[in-house]
């Protein structure tokens, strides 16, 4: 089992999985390792499961908010460390996610061990996030552009908006996830060397299928595309389709099977 300190909250399995696969979710803005679940209890009977958990929320509410991708990339490469060699993983990255495991991905010493799960993104060279880090003229109100792009993304996040009290706890984290993903540059030339599988939300106003497409300029190795109906949060809409998804990757049968090199 992952054991990486404060930065992976593991999912128990009922039974142990047979095979030596771990799923390893990355959240989106806002998220954390409890968005996480309702996907990590449906692959842990053919893999293990965990989340990385980002500072600034749940058990981790005290430390300050990541502001770089990054940084926040190189510290969990580090905490990865000590389970490099436990076996093949999925590193599941859903919109900021998908950009956090790459930049992770590019870390790690082995990347033919991984295969990327880049969902609800394009690829790093086509992000188009309208700029988060000020508000103008001062004339309106500075967390307004941050608002309008939540409830045009829809889900879970957009809901929270209308609860005062939920508002005020989760708007200074998701504000401070927008703005670091806002700034998210990838070096030059960036690749990485294990396969690709871009999944995409056939209604997604983040996502369009040739930004999606250009995931093959980041990979030496190859790229899969699924499209899924729903909004940029069709993980929560179409859980089973994505989660066929991952069991495709680990099990030696099934559908579309993606395997090492």
């Amino acid at each position: 089992m992952l054991d990486a300190g404060p930065w992976i909250r593991c999912f128990p399995a009922v039974v142990p999985p047979a095979t030596p696969w771990t799923v390893l979710f990355f959240p989106h803005s806002g998220g954390s390792a409890g968005s996480y679940q309702h996907l990590a209890e449906r692959v842990t009977d053919v893999a293990r499961a965990a989340c990385v958990q980002y500072p600034g929320r749940a058990e981790r509410l005290d430390e300050p908010l990541f502001t770089d991708v990054h940084v926040l990339a190189d510290q969990i490469a580090e905490a990865l460390i000590p389970v490099r060699e436990d076996g093949p993983m999925i590193f599941f990255g859903h919109s900021l996610g998908a950009a956090v495991a790459y930049e992770v991905v590019r870390r790690m010493p082995d990347q033919r061990r991984i295969v990327l799960v880049a969902s609800g993104h394009p690829a790093p060279s086509c992000i188009g996030l309208p700029a988060l880090d000020s508000a103008g003229d001062g004339s309106k109100d500075p967390d307004e552009p941050v608002i309008e792009l939540i409830r045009s993304l829809g889900g879970v996040d957009a809901e929270l908006l209308d609860h005062p009290v939920l508002r005020g706890m989760f708007l200074p984290v998701i504000r401070s996830d927008l703005m670091a993903h806002s700034r998210y540059l990838p070096g030059a030339d960036s690749a990485v060397g294990c396969p690709i599988i871009a999944l995409m939300g056939a209604a997604d106003p983040f996502t369009t299928y040739p930004g999606v497409q250009a995931w093959q300029r980041h990979t030496s190795s190859t790229l899969r595309v699924h499209t899924v109906p729903g909004g940029h949060f069709f993980t929560d809409e179409n859980a089973e389709e994505v989660v066929d998804v991952l069991r495709g990757v680990v099990l030696p049968t099934g559908a579309k099977p993606c395997r090492l090199p």
